[in-house]
C-alpha cells in the first residue's frame, strides 16, 4: 500500500507541475504565483501522506511507525523543493525580462 501512496503523491506532483506550466504558457498564471501555491500545498501533501502511511502501517511487525512520519516529511520537503524551484525560475525569468526591457 505504501508504494501506491508514493505513486499517488508523485502523480499529484506531476499534475501540479504540468498544470502550472500549461497555465503559465497560456498566460493565466505567473510562475512566481505557481511556486507560492506549490509551497503552500507542501505541508498539506506532507501531512496527508504521512497520515496515510501511518494509517496503513503494519503494526504487527513490532515497529513504532517512525518511518511513516519520515516518509511523509520527505514527501512534504520534496514538494516544498519543487515549489522553491518553480519560484526561483519565475524570479530569474522576471529579472531577465526586466533587464532586457530596461537596457
Amino acid at each position: 500500500m505504501d508504494t501506491f501512496i508514493l505513486l499517488l503523491v508523485i502523480f499529484i506532483l506531476l499534475l501540479l507541475n504540468i498544470a502550472s506550466f500549461l497555465l503559465f504558457k497560456n498566460g493565466k498564471l505567473n510562475l512566481i504565483a505557481s511556486g507560492i501555491i506549490m509551497m503552500l500545498l507542501a505541508p498539506v501533501i506532507g501531512f496527508s501522506s504521512g497520515a496515510l502511511f501511518l494509517h496503513f502501517y503494519d503494526w504487527s511487525s513490532g515497529g513504532t511507525g517512525e518511518g511513516a512520519g519520515i516518509g511523509g516529511a520527505f514527501l512534504g520537503l520534496l514538494t516544498l523543493g519543487n515549489g522553491i524551484l518553480i519560484l526561483l525560475v519565475g524570479f530569474i525569468r522576471s529579472m531577465i525580462i526586466y533587464i532586457k526591457d530596461r537596457y
